[in-house]
Formats: structure tokens, sequence, C-alpha cells
């Protein structure tokens, strides 16, 4: 029988800064979710996965609803940032469909490039808990609301535009986009970044010529 001198000390994490253990853990929940999907996060399965004992988790999160929450917010805020950069920031002399064709080829090329992120933000639908669905659907309320402000400034001075239903258009061009990105994510190799951008400039051009700029 081992001497109590002699016993395995269980390790200790090391000492991290707050700011930092709390990224160690959500990216350690980040990887759960893309092995085993929302379901999976807990906090006995973030504090395996980061290497630690479950009251280091507890002192940053209180349980597991709080770790999706944070991830969410911290993935949505970098995912709202890969969307803003791609929208132009004067639309004086833009073309709509170069617009959108743009901002559809960022969005695709972006998915594809952080899978990660994106699989966490669109893929998971009815395992979120509603804290979490709730901060999804004010991002995408937001960005709704960029490409309703967009639509309506291309569509101005078109004859019989003014009878388009801008806040609908905006929204089923985000569900449009969404919906690329969870093909994209599925199954890269059959829904590659062009192929996607493709269909989105086939419907922009579509819908444009319907309404001919009559300025």
């Amino acid at each position: 029988m081992a001497s109590p001198g002699n016993a395995r000390k269980r390790p200790y994490a090391p000492r991290m800064a707050p700011a930092e253990r709390r990224e160690q853990l959500l990216d350690a929940a980040l990887r759960i979710i893309n092995t085993e999907g929302v379901a999976g996060v807990s906090v006995d399965a973030v504090a395996k996965a980061a290497g630690i004992t479950r009251p280091v988790v507890y002192g940053q999160f209180t349980d597991s609803n709080h770790i999706l929450r944070d991830l969410l917010h911290r993935e949505g805020e970098r995912a709202l940032a890969q969307i803003a950069d791609a929208l132009p920031a004067d639309l004086t002399d833009a073309d709509p469909v170069a617009t959108f064709t743009h901002v559809a080829e960022s969005f695709f090329t972006a998915v594809t490039t952080h899978p990660d992120r994106w699989r966490a933000i669109l893929l998971p639908v009815d395992a979120t808990p509603p804290p979490v669905r709730m901060y999804r659907q004010q991002a995408e309320a937001a960005i709704r609301t960029q490409f309703a402000d967009i639509t309506r400034h291309f569509l101005t001075g078109r004859p019989g535009a003014e009878t388009v239903d801008v806040e609908l258009l905006a929204h089923f061009l985000l569900t449009t986009m969404e919906e690329g990105g969870r093909l994209a994510l599925r199954d890269p190799d059959g829904y590659p970044p062009g192929r996607l951008t493709a269909m989105a400039r086939f419907m922009v051009e579509t819908f444009i010529e319907r309404y001919p700029d009559g300025r």
C-alpha cells in the first residue's frame, strides 16, 4: 500500500489569466460542438476537453447554457465582422448585382475558411437552448436590417419597385445565404463557394432585370 507521502497527487491546471482561461474554455466548447453537437456541451465535457477540473470551469461560467451563450456571442461577433467587411461603405455609385455578389462570395468563403465557427452558428437549431437561440435571432435581425437598407437604396427610382416588400425580401436573402452556408458545411466538395456564389448572382440579376433603372 502506498504511503501518503508517495501517493500520486492530482495534477493542477496551469495558472492562466481569467480572460485567457475563458477563451480556452470557449475554444474547448467549440470543439465539442463540432464533434458532438450542441447537446454534447456540459461543464463536465468542457472540463475534460480542456484538461482541467470542474471548479475551474465554474470559476468562469455558471452552467452549460452560460458557456453556449458566451460562445455564440463571441463567434457571432466575429462572424458579423466578416459580413460587415463585405458590405460597401458607400453605395453612391455601387452596382447592385456586383454588391450582392460580393457579399455572397465573401460569406460563402468565410464559411468554408472558418467552418468550426459557422457550424456552431448555422447548424444547431432545435437543440439550441432558448438564451442562445434568442441571441442568434437578434444577430440575424441586425443583418436583415442591413440587407433591407441596401436593397431599398438600390430600388429607389426603379419603376414598380415601390411595391416590393423590402423587409421580406431581406429575410429571404438572408435565409438563402444561410442555407447555402449549411450546404457548404455539409458537403464542401459538392457546394464550393464558386457554385453558391454563381447561383446568388443569378438570383440577383433575375430580380434586378424585373426593375430596370429608370433614372
